[in-house]
C-alpha cells in the first residue's frame, strides 16, 4: 500500500511524513486518505520520490523495478552516457551510423570464409606426465583460415592440467614447426620420446600450474623441440 511504502521511505531518510507531504504539495487529509487505501495522484508521487531519493515504483509497488541500464556492462554504460549528452539531432545521426555499422558487420560475418586443413595428432601432448608422439596416427581437421590458423603447421590435444590457466585439459593447440623456441615461450618438447607442452626456461621446462614441478632437462637423454605453441584453437574456428 502506498502509505506503508511512503512511511518506510520517510523512516529510512529520517524525516517525518507530514511535513514532507506538505513540502511536496500534498493536500490536507492526503495522509489520512492514503492510510485508508486511497491512491495518490502521479504528480505527488513523483515529487515525493525525488524528495526521498527513491523511485516511483518503490512508492507505489514497494519494490524497485529493474532498470535496463543496470543490465548493461561497463562499455555499454559508457556509450549510453555519451549518447544522453547529445542533442536530439545528433542522437539521430548516431543511431543512423550505428545501424549502418551493424549492417556492415553482419554482412562481413555472413560472407563465406576460406577454410584450410590442419593435421592433428590422434594422441594428446601432455601438460603433465608425457605421452609418446612419434609415429602416432594423424587426421585432418578443417578450420577457418585466419592469421592464427594460417601460421600453424599442425595441432595437438592437451592432456592434463599442469599448464593451467593458459591451457586446459582437452584444449586443441596450434603449433608452428621450428627446432627451437626462446626462453619464456611455450613449445612442444620431446623428452626421451614423450611429448610435453611447457614453457621453455633454458635448462628446465616450466609448468604454469604451481602444483606441478618443473622438468630438469639434464635428466633426459634425448631432448628436442617440435615447435612453438601459437594458441588455442577455439571451437568457432573449427568447421
Amino acid at each position: 500500500m502506498f502509505y506503508d511504502n511512503l512511511k518506510v521511505a520517510c523512516d529510512i531518510n529520517g524525516v517525518k511524513m507530514t511535513p514532507i507531504v506538505a513540502e511536496c504539495g500534498g493536500a490536507k487529509g492526503s495522509i489520512s486518505n492514503w492510510k485508508k487505501g486511497a491512491s495518490p495522484n502521479s504528480d505527488i508521487v513523483a515529487r515525493l520520490a525525488v524528495r526521498l531519493n527513491v523511485s516511483t515504483d518503490y512508492l507505489i509497488f514497494g519494490e524497485e523495478k529493474s532498470s535496463p541500464s543496470q543490465e548493461l556492462d561497463e562499455d555499454e554504460q559508457e556509450l549510453l552516457t555519451y549518447y544522453k549528452e547529445l542533442s536530439p539531432m545528433n542522437k539521430g545521426l548516431v543511431k543512423g551510423e550505428a545501424r549502418a555499422l551493424s549492417g556492415a558487420i553482419k554482412k562481413v560475418m555472413e560472407e563465406p570464409k576460406n577454410t584450410i586443413f590442419i593435421e592433428i595428432y590422434d594422441l594428446p601432448v601432455s601438460a603433465g606426465t608425457g605421452v609418446y608422439l612419434d609415429n602416432c596416427d594423424k587426421t585432418m581437421i578443417e578450420v577457418i583460415e585466419d592469421e592464427l590458423t594460417a601460421e600453424a603447421n599442425y595441432a595437438l590435444r592437451v592432456s592434463g592440467d599442469s599448464m593451467e590457466p593458459d591451457f586446459h585439459d582437452r584444449d586443441i593447440i596450434l603449433i608452428r614447426s621450428q627446432p627451437t623456441v626462446e626462453v619464456g615461450e611455450i613449445g612442444i618438447f620431446i623428452l626421451d620420446g614423450e611429448g610435453f607442452v611447457k614453457e621453455y626456461g633454458g635448462d628446465t621446462l616450466i609448468s604454469h600450474n604451481m602444483e606441478y614441478k618443473n622438468i630438469k632437462l639434464e635428466e633426459y637423454n634425448e631432448i628436442y623441440c617440435r615447435g612453438l605453441v601459437l594458441g588455442v584453437l577455439d571451437r568457432e574456428r573449427i568447421v
